[in-house]
């Protein structure tokens, strides 16, 4: 049975990213008809994160959502993300290693963001090292086209870091 708050929530959903006035008015409807919707929090989430650049109310919503429903992968990789853009790596590993117990959750998706951490961190070849590792659990060719790029820009960054290591000795 569907609810009220689902209704609305299903409405914000078709409607994200594409009218976010909408969307953003039918989470408010849906988060007033109940304030622990783990879908209208995740996606309110997911909309101050990515749309209004708003972080600290980005995490507010995950962490409802994750208080709500603590096995929704979304969150988990979503809030992972968030993190590490914050520079909160330890708080953004931990929350992986939490996530990896979670059934039916990708593991190519933390091993990925695993090594997002270290990339953001400057360690390179751990970066790489993970990378790799992700393209071992990935299943459809788009996740291993998009872990291939990354593998690249590792390198490229390596390289980098490399001519700049040599002229320095020089």
């Amino acid at each position: 049975m569907s609810t009220l708050a689902d209704q609305y929530y299903l409405k914000a959903l078709d409607l994200y990213p594409y009218d976010l006035e909408e969307s953003m008015e039918n989470l408010n409807y849906a988060l007033s008809c109940n304030q622990d919707h783990i879908g209208a929090n995740y996606l309110m989430g997911k909309l101050h994160l990515e749309q209004l650049n708003e972080y600290e109310s980005a995490e507010e919503y995950f962490i409802i959502a994750m208080a709500s429903h603590s096995e929704n992968a979304n969150v988990y990789m979503d809030y992972a993300s968030l993190l590490i853009q914050l520079r909160e790596y330890d708080r953004a590993h931990d929350l992986l290693c939490h996530a990896q117990k979670i059934k039916g959750l990708d593991l190519w998706k933390i091993k990925v963001r695993k090594a997002l951490i270290h990339e953001h961190k400057g360690n390179y070849k751990k970066a790489r090292k993970l990378f790799k590792k992700a393209l071992l659990f990935a299943y459809n060719q788009e996740d291993i086209n998009k872990i291939e790029e990354d593998v690249k820009r590792v390198k490229m960054k390596l390289k980098l870091v490399n001519k700049s290591q040599k002229k320095k000795e020089e």
